[in-house]
């Protein structure tokens, strides 16, 4: 195999595949990133054996063929080079030859025969978005799911698709995000729930950036999602999904607006002085004022006011600081409503089209 490819193209390619590898993975073939050169075009591939990802980019191909390459060393090596394109050859001792400009690297590799295939299977149903519209989906919920090894089921995101709507949704238990949209000209869609990793989240919101769509290939195991020149596709976490409806209170006594951006400044300021885990932050509210609090015994003590309207009793509830702050980061709306109903109880967010944050308070 001998080929020559611009380097920022390559680059860039190797950017998406490479996060995909474990370099802990006990089967050495998959710290690699299999290379394949077919007519004018170089492809990329990574797995680890959960997920496979596969990018294609122009090339100048001089002879056809295949290669594995040390993904890590790989990515090191490209991102060093100056010269405008790299040359890649491989001979039968499957030791490839990266070059540009006056340098030279000679990487041994393992033979690509050992490379397990792409995952393939067949599809039950197939949808479209927007990749601006998937990704904003995805960075509105995403923080919410859980990172407890003993918990998978809530280890990623769920998709359920239900009369023509999609629901996303992520929980850990303490907090739960949910976004709602109407599937426009997708009549033929099959009601179905699906559970993303986590991983595949992390990796589709660094891949859907531009113009375009994102074309999505279900399965009942499997997921696949074709964003341009880039083909990511992953297991589905197995399970049925925790009734997430049955945490939304079903109604509340009182509710107020807040400006978003300027409760995000307060907050972020009041928050400084805690530090450890466990602290909270006080959200009081008395006739049209809404005062945020915060104290820790290492650094001292803060507090800010902000205008408000409010005439419900005087109310004050704790809250984990970064559990109101995350969503605030992935908002768009001008103004936040919440709804409660006393200081124990579940508390609602509500912000763009769609949205809805379930929160529950902390013990004072």
């Amino acid at each position: 195999m001998k080929i020559s490819v611009p380097t920022h193209s390559l680059i860039e390619s190797l950017r998406k595949v490479l996060n995909i590898v474990n370099p802990r993975s006990t089967l050495p073939v998959l710290s690699n990133v299999l290379i394949t050169a077919t007519k004018n075009e170089l492809s990329l591939f990574t797995t680890d054996l959960e997920i496979c990802i596969t990018t294609k980019i122009s090339a100048d191909v001089e002879s056809d063929g295949q290669a594995t390459i040390p993904a890590k060393k790989f990515g090191q090596i490209v991102s060093t080079l100056s010269g405008e394109n790299v040359t890649i050859e491989t001979d039968s001792e499957l030791i490839t030859s990266i070059s540009s400009g006056k340098a030279l690297f000679k990487i041994m590799g393992l033979n690509p025969s050992e490379f397990p295939k792409e995952t393939e299977f067949q599809e039950n149903q197939t949808l479209s978005f927007n990749k601006i519209d998937f990704l904003k989906i995805l960075k509105k919920i995403c923080y919410s799911s859980s990172t407890d090894q003993s918990r998978i089921i809530l280890n990623g995101i769920l998709l359920s698709i239900r009369e023509g709507n999609l629901t996303a949704v992520a929980t850990d238990g303490r907090r739960l995000a949910l976004v709602e949209k109407i599937l426009d000209n997708q009549d033929s869609l099959i009601d179905c729930d699906v559970i993303l990793p986590t991983k595949v989240v992390n990796e589709l919101q660094k891949l859907l950036d531009g113009d375009g769509d994102v074309n999505i290939k279900l399965s009942d195991s499997n997921a696949t999602f074709i964003i341009d020149n880039t083909v990511l596709t992953t297991k589905l976490i197995e399970g049925s999904y925790p009734n997430y409806r049955q945490v939304i209170p079903a109604s509340f006594t009182n509710s107020i607006q807040l400006p978003r951006e300027n409760f995000s400044e307060v907050l972020n300021r009041v928050s400084i002085v805690v530090n450890e885990s466990g602290s909270s932050v006080k959200f009081s509210l008395d006739q049209d004022e809404a005062i945020l609090e915060a104290n820790s015994t290492e650094i001292g003590e803060a507090n800010e006011s902000m205008q408000v309207a409010y005439q419900g009793d005087p109310l004050s509830i704790s809250f984990n600081p970064n559990y109101l702050k995350d969503p605030l980061k992935a908002l768009d709306c001008d103004e936040l409503t919440l709804r409660f109903n006393d200081e124990y109880k579940p508390v609602v967010m509500l912000g763009d089209e769609g949205f809805l944050y379930v929160i529950m308070p902390m013990r004072s």
